[in-house]
């Protein structure tokens, strides 16, 4: 089941979709902030649950975000939580060459926030922002009401960046989860 398969079709946010959401949405897919740091400053302790860590071939299909498409990657999808209620559902794809050198660290961070290391390093710069809607009825939008519990009633959102670490590339992906406008 992981990683999560990501919906195929993207906007950037000077769109007319982006336009269309809802003002509280649109603030978060466009914050430029961390989002450990967005989900902490809401109060309830902070935690990452991760969800699986594998190394895959580097395919095209999963993420023609990237611009390498050869060798394998790192897929890394964990859960940014408040207490034990998920908030956002994130998806890291790290080609095998983005996890060399100082950036080895990146494959051990266990229960702690890539957005720590990311906002933390004046090495790291953030591309472009993209957002896409989840269906109910996608694999992720599944995953979200059925292993997650959590209905989605109005439209649900993902969000991605490509960042560069030391110049090396990293495919960031972050769905905001119902529950986090409850």
């Amino acid at each position: 089941m992981h990683p999560l398969t990501l919906p195929e079709t993207w906007f950037s946010l000077d769109s007319e979709q982006f336009t269309k959401l809802r003002s509280d949405v649109a603030q978060w897919i466009k914050g430029e902030s961390s989002l450990t740091v967005k989900i902490k400053e809401l109060g309830i302790a902070f935690n990452v649950a991760v969800l699986a860590q594998t190394t895959l071939p580097n395919r095209a299909l999963l993420h023609p975000a990237l611009p390498s498409q050869e060798g394998s990657a790192l897929f890394r999808e964990v859960l940014l939580q408040q207490g034990d209620v998920p908030l956002v559902y994130a998806q890291t794809i790290m080609p095998d060459t983005t996890t060399t050198g100082t950036e080895t660290m990146l494959t051990e961070l266990g229960n702690q926030s890539l957005g720590q290391v990311l906002f933390q390093s004046p090495q790291a710069i953030r591309g472009d922002i993209e957002f896409a809607e989840v269906t109910s009825t996608s694999q992720l939008g599944l995953y979200i009401q059925q292993e997650l519990q959590q209905t989605i009633n109005e439209p649900c959102y993902i969000r991605r960046s490509l960042f560069h670490l030391n110049r090396k590339p990293l495919l960031v992906c972050e769905c905001f989860l119902p529950s986090l406008f409850q």
